[in-house]
């Protein structure tokens, strides 16, 4: 039997919620969701004003790192804790990170936190709220759920540090082997993969959204596992197209060939491109030459074909992995033709 109305409401009202914040979120449609915004503002009595005066600064200077973090609050909304003046207080003495503008560093972590609260309310909306509903679930119930789940996700943030330093060991090694014997540090030498989805567009357009939702979240997570295993690392998925790094071109061979198999068993009749050479890395990207050779070598080839440049071919012996010479092709964007081998594994 469904909860009434009053016990969605006695929840709420525990959570600290007014007669006029119910009401508001009851006129918006939203009043199960009212609990996940109640857990993660409490706390929340002050302004951005207030912020400024505990901080020792400028109101200015805190909708300044507001923006720079990517978030737009209004200066007599009262959206920050004493948790939040602290922060700002440190942020706003950061006057430089490594040499550069502090501001640089700020953009990156806001940028990265945004795209994961956004992948985290869709996963919950997707996977949890829409079943949930489905299956008749109360009001009630879908609040407490909601209470429950934002509850959890400041748990989570609030072991974010520990993750990061994980993440950072991780990210100073690779950077000290990609760079080893550069001058230019903005540079690393890196295996630098496409894998191109031949049919997935068109199995795009059949399936209803659910499903589509189901294929697209299964072939992420393989492709995060192949490449771990293999030793590579996906940097992103472009439409139906899947970027990976590796630190040397038999990790990135054995990374773009795992891929390759598990999406021919999956019915996804892929080809791909490996570049091996120095790339410019930003911001957790990679650009550069090799990157668009890599790119070139992907859309030249077949399905079930990998191409590869000679950065690859002359540097990988490893017994059945064969590299047959594929004539030399004009790609575009390159002045000259470029030797290229296909990629054989008979092991």
């Amino acid at each position: 039997m469904p909860d009434s109305e009053g016990e969605l409401e006695a929840f709420l009202t525990s959570l600290g919620a007014t007669p006029e914040r119910i009401r508001a979120a009851a006129e918006a449609g939203h009043l199960a969701g009212l609990a996940a915004d109640l857990v993660l503002t409490s706390g929340a009595e002050l302004t951005a004003r207030q912020v400024a005066e505990r901080a020792g600064t400028t109101v200015e200077v805190v909708l300044d790192t507001c923006r720079t973090l990517g978030l737009s609050v209004d200066p007599d909304d009262r959206a920050f804790s004493a948790t939040d003046a602290e922060l700002v207080r440190g942020l706003a003495a950061l006057e430089s990170f490594g040499g550069h503008d502090g501001g640089e560093l700020l953009r990156i972590v806001g940028a990265a936190l945004g795209r994961v609260a956004d992948a985290a309310v869709a996963v919950y909306v997707q996977e949890v709220e829409t079943p949930m509903t489905a299956s008749g679930g109360s009001s009630l119930e879908l609040a407490r759920d909601n209470a429950a789940t934002a509850a959890m996700a400041l748990e989570l943030g609030g072991a974010m540090g520990t993750l990061f330093a994980h993440h950072l060991r991780a990210a100073i090694a690779r950077q000290r082997q990609a760079q080893a014997g550069l001058r230019e540090r903005a540079l690393m030498r890196l295996a630098v993969g496409f894998v191109d989805l031949v049919g997935f567009t068109p199995l795009a357009q059949e399936l209803p959204v659910r499903e589509l939702l189901a294929v697209i979240t299964s072939l992420e997570a393989r492709a995060f596992d192949v490449a771990a295993v293999s030793g590579g690392r996906v940097v992103k998925h472009i439409g139906d197209e899947i970027m990976v790094v590796a630190l040397d071109p038999l990790s990135g061979c054995e990374t773009v060939l795992g891929l390759m198999r598990d999406l021919d068993a999956r019915g996804i009749a892929p080809h791909g491109g490996l570049a091996f050479g120095d790339v410019v890395v930003r911001h957790g990207d990679y650009y550069g030459p090799v990157v668009n050779l890599a790119s070139r070598l992907s859309d030249e080839a077949i399905p079930g074909e990998v191409l590869v440049d000679p950065g690859v071919a002359d540097a990988v012996e490893v017994e059945g992995l064969l590299f047959e010479p594929a004539g030399r092709r004009l790609l575009k964007g390159f002045a000259e033709p470029v030797r290229v081998s296909a990629l054989v594994d008979r092991r």
